[in-house]
């Protein structure tokens, strides 16, 4: 009896650990749509004083980048739901990690094709971060569809 009680207890502190951890991401993702929110919303506001020719790239970048953590924040929200309902290791939210991973390394390229177009002001080498972010990205979705076509090997072996 004492070892039933036991194992609820774990499960139940587990169950709170996960619902914690979530809540953090959905946070953490409402916070950086937030600030890119505000960052593009004060160069639009600066686009009006700033007649510089470097000016509307730089707009242009922050803007993909503001698509791109929109886009990405979806995909972990989706995520998010899927695990509340017991969802975890699917085909599904395969898929979204490996979405994830390719939206930013659209960014990434997109990035590097805007800094061929700036001028001297404007850092270049920010799109080597998305690339190498976005592999890993990628990466740790193959690794998740690996998993799963594994845990579905093992059901049917059972």
């Amino acid at each position: 009896k004492g070892r039933n009680t036991m194992k609820s207890l774990f499960k139940k502190n587990r169950k709170q650990e996960l619902e914690t951890v979530m809540s953090c991401l959905v946070v953490i993702c409402a916070s950086c749509l937030v600030i890119w929110l505000t960052q593009t919303m004060q160069l639009c506001y600066e686009l009006g004083k700033d007649d510089t020719d470097d000016f509307i790239w730089q707009v242009l970048s922050r803007s993909i980048t503001l698509v791109a953590m929109a886009v990405c924040s979806i995909f972990i929200w989706i995520m998010l739901s899927n695990v509340k309902r017991n969802e975890v290791f699917t085909k599904r939210n395969a898929n979204l990690i490996v979405f994830i991973g390719v939206t930013v390394e659209i960014t990434g390229l997109l990035q590097y094709i805007l800094g061929i177009f700036t001028l001297e002001g404007i850092s270049r080498e920010s799109f080597m971060i998305y690339l190498l972010l976005g592999v890993f990205i990628l990466f740790i979705g193959c690794l998740f569809k690996i998993g799963i076509r594994m845990k579905e090997e093992q059901d049917l072996t059972i």
